[in-house]
C-alpha cells in the first residue's frame, strides 16, 4: 500500500468518525432507560436528569470512546449526549473561556488530571464531586483515585505505548531504546513533551530507566515533534514516519480496523496520563452532569470506559505489567528533558 493511499485510509476514518458525531449526538434518543433504580436518591436524580433530557459532554478521549460510553449512559438512563472531543490543551483553554465568561457550555468534561483542575475548582470553575450530591460518591469509589479532597476522581489511566507501522517494522520493538536507535532516523513523530504533564512524566521515567544518553540519543534521530499523539500517530499509519509516540490504543484501533499497517506495543515500564472527572459549574443540565458521573465512577461504568479505551480502570482492570502513576515533574526538570530530546 502506497502513501498516498494509506493517508487515504487514516482521512477515510477520520471523516467517518466526525460524519457520525455530526449526526446525532450520543446514540439512543432519549427516553425511559433499562437501569433498574430502586434506591430513593438516585431514583429521584434519575427523573430530573430525564426532565433535562441532554447532557454535553467535553473529553479528550477518541471520538468512539465517547460515543459507547454515551451510547451506553443513554440506553441506562434514557438521557441523550452530546460529546465534544478535543485534544487536552484546546478544551482546557475552551472551557476555560466558556466558564470566564459565564457562558458554560458543557455539563461535564474528562480531562487529563493537572493543576487546571486545582484552578478550576478555586475559580468556582468546577462543582466539586463531594458536595456535588452523586448517590454513592466517595464512599463507593477507590480512595487511591480520589484528588483534590475527593473534589475530583480519577476515572481512566492511560498507558502509554509506542506505535508503530506494521508494514516498515515487521517486529514489535523490545525496548523502548529503539527510538534511539540509529535506523529510525527521521522516521520518528512523536508528541512533544511540553504538551501533556503525562508526557513529561513518561520522559522523566525514561530518563531514570535509561540515562541522559538516550534521550540524547533520540534527539539525534530528529523525531517530528507534534502538538498531540493523534497527527503523529496518523502519520505512522500513512507510512510517513516507521515509530511514533505516544501510542494511544483507542486511535490506533480505529486506524487498524480501516485496514492501515499500524499496531501498538508496550516494551518496558512505561506511565500515563489519568484522566479525571469534573462537573461543570452553572451549567445547563447539572442533574444530567451528577447522572452521569454516578454512572461513570460505578464499577460498571468504568470497566465499560477501560475495555473501550484500551486504559486501566481505578477498579483495578486493564493496567499492563510495569505501569507507573505518572509522577510530578518540576519546572527544572522539564527544562532538562526539553534540552535533551532537543524537543520544540
Amino acid at each position: 500500500m502506497n502513501k498516498i493511499t494509506r493517508r487515504s485510509v487514516v482521512l477515510g476514518a477520520a471523516v467517518a468518525l466526525a460524519a457520525g458525531l455530526a449526526g446525532c449526538g450520543g446514540g439512543p434518543s432519549a427516553g425511559e432507560g433499562t437501569a433498574e433504580v430502586t434506591d430513593p436518591a438516585l431514583k429521584e436524580l434519575v427523573a430530573a436528569a430525564r426532565e433535562e433530557g441532554t447532557l454535553t459532554l467535553y473529553g479528550i478521549p477518541d471520538e468512539q470512546v465517547l460515543r459507547a460510553v454515551a451510547e451506553k449512559f443513554t440506553e441506562l438512563y434514557g438521557v441523550q449526549v452530546r460529546p465534544v472531543r478535543l485534544v487536552s490543551a484546546d478544551l482546557a483553554q475552551r472551557f476555560s473561556s466558556e466558564a470566564d465568561a459565564k457562558a458554560p457550555a458543557s455539563d461535564a468534561i474528562l480531562l487529563t488530571y493537572s493543576p487546571f483542575y486545582a484552578e478550576a475548582l478555586q475559580k468556582n470553575w468546577l462543582t466539586p464531586l463531594s458536595s456535588a450530591g452523586i448517590p454513592g460518591y466517595p464512599e463507593n469509589y477507590p480512595a487511591d483515585y480520589l484528588a483534590q479532597d475527593g473534589d475530583v476522581a480519577i476515572v481512566s489511566l492511560v498507558p502509554t505505548s509506542m506505535v508503530y507501522n506494521t508494514d516498515t517494522v515487521t517486529q514489535a520493538p523490545s525496548s523502548w531504546q529503539a527510538y534511539a536507535d540509529p535506523r529510525y532516523r527521521g522516521k520518528l513523530a512523536m508528541a512533544d513533551p511540553a504538551t501533556s504533564p503525562a508526557n513529561l512524566a513518561f520522559w522523566h521515567l525514561m530518563r531514570q530507566n535509561y540515562g541522559d544518553d538516550f534521550l540524547r540519543g533520540v534527539a539525534a534521530n530528529n523525531p517530528a515533534w507534534q502538538n498531540s499523539a493523534v497527527p503523529g500517530t496518523q502519520a505512522v499509519a500513512a507510512g510517513e514516519f516507521a515509530l511514533g509516540h505516544p501510542g494511544v490504543e483507542a486511535i490506533v484501533r480505529n486506524l487498524r480496523e480501516s485496514g492501515a499497517p499500524v499496531d501498538t506495543t508496550i516494551p518496558g515500564p512505561t506511565t500515563g496520563p489519568e484522566i479525571g472527572l469534573g462537573l461543570t459549574a452553572g451549567s445547563e443540565h447539572p442533574n444530567a452532569a451528577k447522572l452521569f458521573a454516578h454512572f461513570l465512577l460505578s464499577e460498571e461504568g468504568s470497566g465499560l470506559l477501560a475495555e473501550v479505551s484500551g486504559a486501566g480502570s481505578p477498579y483495578g482492570k486493564g493496567l499492563p505489567q510495569g505501569f507507573e502513576r505518572p509522577a510530578a515533574v518540576s519546572p527544572e526538570q522539564a527544562a532538562q528533558l526539553k534540552q535533551l530530546l532537543s524537543s520544540q
